[in-house]
């Protein structure tokens, strides 16, 4: 199959990332970067798209991973209380048997709200802990492409431009920090079900003291993850050249494309596009969520497809994603089949792949009934990439290739997308 994308625009996609990185930098969400960023993005938009503009959101950012460090505390805090109750059990501390119970109990309720943070907020990117933190403003970017006579079809290509934090975990221990992630959700459900049998048997006067004292030894060996998960980010965000820069640069790719091939077989017929960039991925998936708030019906009634873009670096590693396991997210097969496909003969190492834990923009949308997947270059499951979430994610991990590779997918899957009417 014939490469489209030549040089020239994968130069141009590769500057792209290098001058917001140079000229504007890491890009928390709800910042002013951030927001110059998009700025950026739609000046870039405004040359090949009959119409651009952006549109503002109000969310707490901080609350997708600022509450680790504070369930952290409580998990400690819960680790000291089972020990003040083994204590009182021992008679060591000269209190009455009525306080070993009133330490467990306040033990489970900490243990509780850490646990309800962690799922709701960490794993399910739901905002039920939003009230306790800031509101921050951010804008999501958006061009739309319109087709040469009347629209049939609607597509959407995706990225997001705002970059994370550093995820100490990762910079300083490597593979082994998804190791201390997963140990200590481990240890804090273990901690949980311990809790909740130790209140059982004191409840029906059942003495199992030893045993509990066994597991408060394990207990002990937990507090270095806990403490770890205290520090588990920096609030120093990353360059973000390939988290996400890289996506956007290719959906700015796509539209220039189309715009230099107007009046050629690859400008859609009857197939609108949209290519958008979003803020606030790197906050729990915000300014997706807050993007199909505000359009969910016009989605479903157009019948939109989401083709997200998401850490492209090298060529030989590009994935279509089937699954977002950690959100409980399922794309459309009817989307990401035919995409993988292409990639394939494209690419004969194209993977058609599932996401072990995190999340894209995508899963927003097929969570919501709107038929969508993400290209991405990461392979979770496999590895981990030293530029992850860390300072090390420069233009220098990108490979030219790579971007002008996903462009040239893209807009053969539009084609096959227009093609159908």
């Amino acid at each position: 199959m014939i490469i489209m994308v030549d040089d020239t625009l994968k130069n141009y996609m590769f500057q792209f990332i290098k001058d917001v990185c140079d000229k504007i930098g890491p890009r928390e969400s709800g910042t002013e970067q951030e927001v110059l960023a998009g700025d950026k993005i739609e000046e870039e938009m405004q040359k090949f798209c009959d119409t651009t503009h952006q549109e503002e959101y109000i969310s707490s950012p901080h609350a997708f991973l600022g509450g680790i460090k504070y369930g952290a505390f409580l998990a400690l805090i819960s680790i000291g209380l089972y020990w003040l109750s083994l204590f009182v059990d021992l008679s060591i501390l000269p209190l009455e048997p009525i306080y070993s119970f009133l330490f467990i109990l306040i033990a489970v309720i900490l243990i509780i709200i850490t646990i309800s943070y962690f799922i709701t907020e960490v794993m399910k990117y739901h905002e039920y802990f939003d009230f306790l933190f800031p509101k921050k403003s951010s804008k999501n970017v958006i061009g739309v492409i319109n087709p040469k006579n009347e629209v049939k079809n609607t597509i959407i290509f995706s990225a997001h431009h705002d970059s994370a934090f550093e995820f100490n975990t990762f910079y300083y221990f490597k593979r082994f920090g998804q190791f201390i992630i997963n140990f200590g959700y481990f240890g804090v459900a273990l901690l949980f079900v311990v809790i909740i049998l130790k209140i059982i048997f004191e409840l029906v006067s059942i003495d199992f003291t030893l045993l509990f004292f066994g597991f408060g030894i394990f207990f002990l060996f937990f507090v270095p993850i806990a403490l770890a998960y205290v520090f588990f980010h920096s609030y120093k965000p990353v360059p973000g050249a390939f988290d996400n820069l890289s996506g956007v640069s290719i959906v700015l790719g796509i539209g220039k494309h189309l715009a230099e091939n107007k009046e050629s077989n690859a400008f859609p017929v009857h197939t609108r596009v949209y290519l958008i960039s979003f803020a606030g991925e790197e906050s729990g998936l915000r300014g997706a969520k807050a993007y199909i708030r505000a359009h969910l019906e016009d989605l479903k009634a157009s019948n939109a497809l989401v083709v997200n873009m998401d850490g492209i670096a090298k060529k030989d590693i590009v994935g279509v994603l089937k699954r977002e396991s950690g959100i409980g997210a399922t794309h459309d097969p009817n989307v990401y089949e035919p995409l993988y496909n292409i990639a394939k003969e494209i690419n004969p190492l194209a993977d058609l792949a599932k996401l072990p834990f995190g999340a894209t923009d995508a899963a927003a949308f097929s969570k919501k009934g709107i038929s969508a997947t993400t290209i991405g270059g990461l392979n979770l499951s496999e590895t981990l990439p030293p530029y992850y979430h860390t300072r090390f994610d420069t233009p220098e991990v990108i490979e030219k290739d790579a971007l002008g590779q996903v462009v040239d997918i893209c807009v053969k899957y539009l084609s096959l997308i227009d093609g159908t009417n």
